[in-house]
């Protein structure tokens, strides 16, 4: 998953990868693009916990912000995110849904700038049609 996982001018680093159901993936995702201002050189350690594995349609995992050694970091909101594959046109599309246990969840992360960075580096949506 390191390899596809995280924005586009991210590294994702594997420290842990168990991939199955209660498996347990550690991760650092990297900020490697110069042009990502204030976003250059961060880091975000991550401890993810799959909950679900049907292959080849979904993933379920648990997701919150961790340290070194991959312990969940306390008061920040765990993320349930669902991975759906689905075949498009010949190909797969990838859709991505996070869920927070409460606003207040979603409004810290959303503190941290997850939002505008994804924002500047996601393309523009294309109208349907």
């Amino acid at each position: 998953m390191a390899g596809w996982w995280g924005p586009s001018g991210w590294q994702t680093e594997n420290r842990a990868f168990n991939f199955k159901s209660d498996g347990v993936w550690h991760y650092c995702m990297r900020c490697t693009d110069e042009n990502q201002d204030e976003f250059y050189g961060q880091e975000s350690l991550r401890k993810a916990v799959y909950q679900e594995i049907t292959v080849p349609v979904k993933i379920v995992l648990t997701d919150k912000v961790a340290d070194e050694e991959g312990n969940a970091a306390d008061g920040m909101p765990v993320i349930l995110v669902t991975l759906t594959f689905v075949e498009h046109e010949g190909r797969t599309k990838l859709i991505m849904c996070s869920r927070f246990a409460s606003v207040e969840g979603l409004q810290q992360v959303m503190g941290m700038g997850i939002v505008r960075m994804c924002l500047a580096i996601l393309p523009p949506r294309r109208p349907a049609g």
